[in-house]
């Protein structure tokens, strides 16, 4: 019997699913009722961005030319939300855990953060920086926030009592046992919450542009209900999902490159046990 590579599988694990997404969607839609005028299938969504259009043969081409400049718009605005994200979980995550006074206090104030929905808080932020994207960073950035801060708190502090009286035994105070050990191990959780965080970062961007902005991916879905241009919305929503599916390949591409053969497989931890 022959043993595939475990990346092969999951590629073909994932196509599979995908080519199942694809074929339920366009049977629910064919079976429903739903008029093709608002109801798209993935077929429709094929035509409007590569079949050209009776009379104009560059048609389609001027579509997917025009969808370039709101994917990038899209994609700059998750990419800075993800880096603010980055750094501010990752801050946090080594204050809490070198100081139990900063954990006390502040650890209950995130998990508090986590349950105000994102819709509710990014007029909260609006109102506060004002349209740019400094705003549509923040708002990716608090959706990445949490579940960072939670992972690489539970790496970080996932280092054995073995291992830090080593380090002490040796001379090494609170920070030579940060840098040398427990920034190493925290790695594998690092890539755990950036697979959540990732692909949260396209939808958050998505919505600040849907509410506040008149570029990117979001705001042209606005648009084109209003010009009930069907066909784009459609094929907008697909572009959204295929990003946030880019973003988490590319994590866990990250990963294989960076951790493979550095880590053995380990049980999840508590935070990416309730964050799954």
């Amino acid at each position: 019997m022959i043993r595939l590579p475990a990346w092969v599988w999951t590629t073909l694990c994932t196509l599979g699913t995908a080519a199942l997404l694809l074929v339920g969607w366009q049977l629910a839609i064919t079976f429903s009722g739903l008029s093709p005028y608002l109801a798209k299938t993935p077929v429709d969504v094929w035509r409007y961005l590569f079949v050209d259009g009776v009379g104009n043969p560059a048609e389609a081409a001027e579509r997917r030319a025009a969808l370039v400049p709101m994917i990038g718009v899209t994609l700059g605005h998750s990419a800075i939300g993800l880096l603010l994200g980055i750094t501010a979980g990752f801050i946090g995550a080594v204050a809490l855990t070198v100081s139990r006074a900063l954990r006390s206090i502040f650890l209950p104030l995130a998990l508090l953060l986590q349950t105000v929905p994102l819709i509710a808080m990014a007029p909260v932020i609006y109102a506060v920086f004002g349209s740019g994207i400094l705003t549509a960073a923040v708002v990716a950035a608090v959706v990445t926030f949490f579940p960072l801060l939670m992972n690489i708190g539970a790496g970080l502090s996932s280092s054995t009592p073995e291992t830090v009286d080593l380090v002490h035994a040796y001379g090494g105070g609170r920070w030579t046992l940060l840098r040398f050990v427990q920034l190493p191990a925290s790695l594998p959780s690092l890539f755990a919450g950036l697979k959540l965080a990732a692909p949260a970062t396209v939808s958050a961007a998505t919505l600040y542009e849907f509410l506040f902005s008149f570029e990117g991916l979001g705001a042209n879905l606005l648009t084109s209900k209003s010009y009930s241009d069907y066909g784009l919305l459609w094929t907008l929503v697909v572009i959204t999902v295929l990003l946030s599916l880019a973003a988490y390949g590319l994590v866990v591409l990250a990963e294989t490159l960076l951790l493979a053969g550095r880590f053995p497989p380990r049980a999840s931890t508590p935070a990416q046990k309730g964050l799954a």
